[in-house]
């Protein structure tokens, strides 16, 4: 052992005294072998702090001004509830809190980032429009808020489903009758140019469950499309791209491509969802990204997250990737080309791939989570809310 070291010593005194030339430059071999070993220590502590030392800074934390323990509606990143007379909403993306004074006889209300509307028996009004829209022949069931639009759903007396277009001066735009049909559901999707409505029925008088879709341009009040019947099955949420239509069923997902027209084509595709409801949707390139969570019973706790991969292009394909958390999901989100998870527990971040990004341990434990935009997070906790970053 003895004969090693003095073997090793004379080979570092012979390193400092053996002179190497580099670029016109004399230098001793032990003085490389120095900066070499400097270097690979250096990317040891860079590689060492990628994975660990960003985890404890994953999520930065900002009390906002929403309120806890109040039934949450949220639509295109804005936040809405009401406490007592007055109406609050919250965009998450502009980071901006704003109320209302609304009647205490108010029932119901919807809100987008650039209208707000209220109901009450059978009258409506569009919040900082000083007229009120009054039915004669109808009592208001639901309303959605658009863009420039407004919808509103009312039955007549003799029990017949309606649904009114307004655009955002209150002018009736169209008046839909849907005369023996229920309505499963309905909202205002922006198509750019246009605004468009869709609505799902039910026939009232079939044996089996059958439904059907219809489009209307806001604009004209018209219809654009009409979807063949979906049977043993509702259609519940409708989500559009710049180049498909995507209707979101109990059963399945079933796409349509837009054309130059303003319409859209014939069923092109149907993916298969059974056991699933869709909670997040976000369109890039040729794909499309659709969140998935099981439909669990009342009562259990759901840890597993469906990302189903859709093809918008030529080329009818889909794809299927899952993960199972060790820790009951309460949200789950397609955000900045990942999917974002958040449990009881920690907040985890994957590659559309499946590999994990991140995984650390929450300072707030959510009881709801909403996106704001491609920058945030509206966390519910129990003692507040807060605005998280993704850093």
């Amino acid at each position: 052992m003895n004969d090693f070291w003095d073997r090793f010593r004379q080979y570092l005194r012979d390193s400092a005294e053996r002179k190497l030339v580099i670029g016109g430059i004399t230098v001793s071999r032990l003085t490389i072998f120095g900066i070499a070993a400097g270097i690979l220590l250096a990317a040891i502590f860079a590689l060492v702090y990628l994975m660990y030392g960003k985890r404890d800074a994953a999520l930065t934390y900002a009390k906002t001004d929403v309120d806890t323990g109040f039934s949450y509606q949220y639509k295109n990143g804005l936040l809405s509830y009401r406490a007592g007379d007055y109406l609050y909403t919250y965009d998450g993306t502009k980071n901006a809190f704003t109320f209302y004074q609304v009647n205490r006889a108010v029932e119901g209300f919807d809100a987008s980032p650039s209208l707000t509307v209220v109901y009450a028996g059978s009258s409506f009004k569009i919040q900082g429009n000083k007229n009120t829209l009054s039915l004669s022949n109808g009592t208001i069931l639901d309303v959605r808020a658009g863009t420039s639009h407004a919808a509103i759903l009312f039955k007549s007396p003799s029990g017949d489903n309606f649904i009114m277009i307004l655009d955002r001066r209150m002018n009736a735009v169209n008046t839909l009758s849907f005369k023996g049909s229920e309505i499963v559901a309905f909202g205002l999707l922006d198509a750019g140019t246009t605004e468009l409505l869709w609505v799902s029925t039910t026939d009232v008088e079939q044996f089996t469950e059958e439904s059907i879709v219809r489009i209307y341009d806001c604009g004209t009040g018209s219809m654009i499309h009409y979807s063949t019947a979906f049977y043993n099955q509702s259609i519940y949420q409708a989500y559009l791209s710049s180049s498909c239509l995507f209707l979101i069923g109990t059963q399945a997902i079933v796409r349509y491509d837009r054309d130059s027209s303003g319409g859209f084509s014939a069923e092109r595709d149907r993916i298969r969802v059974y056991g699933s409801t869709i909670t997040d949707f976000a369109p890039a390139g040729e794909s499309a990204y659709f969140v998935a969570l099981p439909d669990a019973l009342e009562g259990t706790n759901n840890n597993l997250v469906r990302l189903i991969t859709v093809s918008q292009g030529d080329d009818l394909w889909s794809t299927v990737m899952q993960k199972y958390l060790p820790a009951p999901v309460v949200g789950a989100f397609v955000h900045n080309g990942s999917i974002c998870v958040f449990t009881t527990e920690n907040f985890l971040q994957y590659s559309f791939a499946g590999k994990k990004l991140l995984d650390v341990e929450q300072d707030h434990v959510p009881t709801a989570v909403f996106e704001c935009g491609d920058d945030a997070f509206l966390i519910v906790s129990d003692d507040a809310c807060y605005r998280a970053v993704v850093e």
